[in-house]
């Protein structure tokens, strides 16, 4: 690998780049705002296509240049396609690609500090090509002195310093743009869970616990295929894996995979995320492609559970009932849930809570409600999914991010992709109809079945 490979840059470059990317977010959505007063409608709204295309280009061409927390969160963004505005999504979808690899002399360094040797005499084979590069961190495969294959995942230095004041920058630059109206509390609130779950991901200690934990979990699902953690080749910056192989969705059509496989991948993928939610109350909260491999034998191989959000048993209960209300079509249930849940504004009325409501059950009924057989490959589908998140955002008087179910919406939204991109064909209404049924806290068994849950293990 050539030299050339762009580098992590210091502390004081990201804090000088992401200055530099405020500052100039802030000054083109004035000048928009300047330039929209003497303009029609027409001409307004094509002067804030044109502002956001900008400011889009800003924001994604400094995250681009900057690993760690700042990338990471605009490859979050980016998933949000159809929800902000689609001149910001088409720059931002850039930051979805595989990042750079950096130098492997910065990855063999890190290795020596972190473990205490170069990797040619840690391992009995150590790759010098990345097997996958990201935002935070890449990946190279590797052979034990045992015999076992195994993947090598190095963090990049200094990202896991950088954390809060990238996201501070990346606040500011997204409120002076224009395109985040909620209130300061929710978007704290929001910026605070991406702040924590950020803090944990660059803890390559955690995430090898949560690697042990979801095993445990899922440890009566024999279709699903969780790395095994090799602690003695891994620390606070370095994680080893034992090395479980796969198809990526992208590669499926050229291995062959016919359709009655794919239907059964998609049916266990869609098991795994929903026992996560309303069994477990914990969720592999990276729905990233890269992060699923399957099998024509019909394992889905999980990878990366850096990005894992456990919640309260109180949040699992308000989020089951509220989906039940919206099944029964029990208005001020579902509003009830909705201000539990932090979506909806405390105290905010909607004035048309049937139509906004019939909305939502078109969106989602067509695989949560309606028993049959759905088609993830439906042309709509994307439409479909996306239409309610649209509606709500089109009434910030009443509605608002959550940060109590960010994560958990980020896994199910990414489940739909996956599926998607599988072209799967199941009745997903009678497997989430299973998982809705499960008791939840105050429930008849509930503490029962809570005592099967494997607790975490510490850090």
């Amino acid at each position: 690998m050539s030299d050339d490979s762009p580098r992590p840059v210091s502390r004081r470059q990201r804090f000088m780049k992401l200055s530099k990317m405020s500052a100039s977010v802030a000054v083109n959505s004035a000048r928009g705002q300047l330039a929209g007063l003497f303009q029609d409608a027409e001409g307004k709204a094509e002067q804030r296509a044109r502002t956001d295309a900008r400011s889009g280009e800003l924001i994604a061409q400094t995250l681009g240049e900057l690993k760690g927390a700042a990338m990471k969160v605009g490859q979050l963004a980016s998933v949000a396609r159809d929800i902000l505005p689609p001149e910001l999504m088409s720059s931002l979808s850039s930051l979805q690609r595989d990042a750079p690899p950096v130098p492997y002399a910065v990855i063999e360094q890190q290795i020596e500090s972190e473990l205490g040797q170069p990797p040619g005499l840690l391992f009995d084979r150590f790759d010098r090509e990345p097997f996958a590069a990201a935002s935070i961190g890449q990946v190279h495969r590797a052979r034990t002195d045992d015999g076992r294959e195994v993947v090598v995942k190095v963090q990049y230095p200094g990202v896991d310093g950088s954390v809060d004041s990238d996201l501070a920058h990346l606040k500011l630059a997204l409120r002076a743009s224009g395109l985040i109206s909620s209130r300061k509390e929710a978007l704290d609130a929001f910026f605070a869970e991406l702040r924590d779950r950020l803090r944990e991901e660059t803890d390559y200690t955690n995430e090898a616990q949560n690697v042990r934990w979801f095993r445990a979990l899922h440890r009566d699902d024999p279709h699903l295929v969780i790395p095994e953690v090799v602690g003695e080749r891994s620390s606070g910056r370095i994680l080893t894996l034992t090395y479980e192989p796969g198809d990526q969705i992208s590669d499926m059509d050229a291995a062959g995979y016919d359709q009655a496989t794919r239907d059964l991948l998609g049916e266990r993928l869609a098991h795994m995320i929903f026992k996560q939610i309303f069994a477990l109350h914990a969720v592999h909260a990276d729905p990233n492609p890269a992060n699923f491999a399957f099998r024509k034998t019909g394992e889905v191989v999980v990878y990366d559970f850096g990005c894992v959000k456990a919640f309260p048993q109180q949040v699992a209960a308000d989020y089951r009932d509220t989906m039940r209300a919206f099944r029964d079509a029990d208005h001020p249930a579902v509003q009830r849930g909705l201000e539990r849940l932090g979506l909806q504004r405390p105290g905010a009325q909607v004035a048309d809570q049937a139509d906004l409501y019939a909305e939502v059950r078109a969106s989602f009924g067509p695989f949560l409600f309606e028993d049959a057989v759905f088609d993830f490959d439906r042309g709509d589908n994307h439409q479909l999914f996306t239409k309610v998140l649209l509606k709500g955002l089109r009434r910030p008087r009443q509605f608002q991010p959550s940060a109590a179910i960010l994560f958990t919406d980020r896994a199910q939204t990414g489940m739909y992709t996956n599926l998607m991109n599988l072209r799967s064909r199941f009745n997903m209404h009678r497997i989430y109809r299973e998982h809705l049924a499960l008791p939840q806290l105050g429930d008849p068994g509930f503490e029962d079945r809570m005592r099967q849950v494997p607790d975490r293990p510490p850090v």
